[in-house]
């Protein structure tokens, strides 16, 4: 009889522990392929075929904000959950603010600069150009700048294809991973490619 319970359980432990093994594996898989996106984008590996979501611009300020910025991103996974073929990993993503710097930048200016004017508006550009993203790289590398962190949750889409989870490109992705929160800051030139 012991012998009996012996097999029966050398059989079934392991047949469980297989099962349990494959199911946790499957659920970590998408908050894995997350992980190595954000891990090449602040390793500066965003331009590569290997990545999830190719980065690629052929403008030279934008490639050196890239640059100054995705080293200095921080992130936490703080759950993932699976329907099906459908896999959604919640973020948490900080960076360095840039809407914060640039406005901060904007305002100095103004007030060393313009004086009252009665009756008139001043229209701001909606998208800042080269010249201003060539500045914005220059507030970051300014140690007298003042730098704040803007941390945001934020969930990723992955879909399954196969045995893989292929991640779903969001602009509320690439606005957390570069710490900016308006569409004031765009990447005139940047190609996103999800591969």
């Amino acid at each position: 009889m012991e012998n009996k319970i012996r097999l029966a359980s050398s059989i079934i432990v392991p047949t469980l522990l297989f099962t349990l093994f494959t199911v946790s594996y499957q659920n970590y898989r998408p908050q894995e392929n997350v992980k190595e996106l954000l891990d090449n984008y602040k390793n500066l590996q965003y331009d590569t075929d290997e990545v999830a979501v190719k980065l690629s611009t052929d403008s030279a300020v934008e490639t050196v904000l890239l640059n100054k910025i995705l080293p200095n991103m921080n992130y936490k996974v703080l759950q993932s959950h699976i329907d099906n073929d459908i896999a959604t990993v919640t973020l948490e993503i900080s960076n360095v603010n840039l809407d914060q710097v640039l406005h901060n930048y904007e305002t100095s200016v103004v007030e060393q600069t313009l004086k009252p004017v009665e009756d008139e508006t001043v229209e701001a550009s909606s998208r800042i150009d080269d010249f201003e993203v060539s500045l914005l790289v220059n507030l970051i590398d300014d140690p007298e700048v003042e730098k704040n962190y803007v941390t945001q949750q934020i969930e990723v889409t992955l879909h399954k294809q196969g045995n893989d989870w292929v991640l779903e490109d969001s602009d509320e992705l690439f606005r957390a991973v570069i710490g900016s929160q308006s569409d004031e800051i765009s990447f005139e030139h940047l190609i996103r490619e999800t591969n």
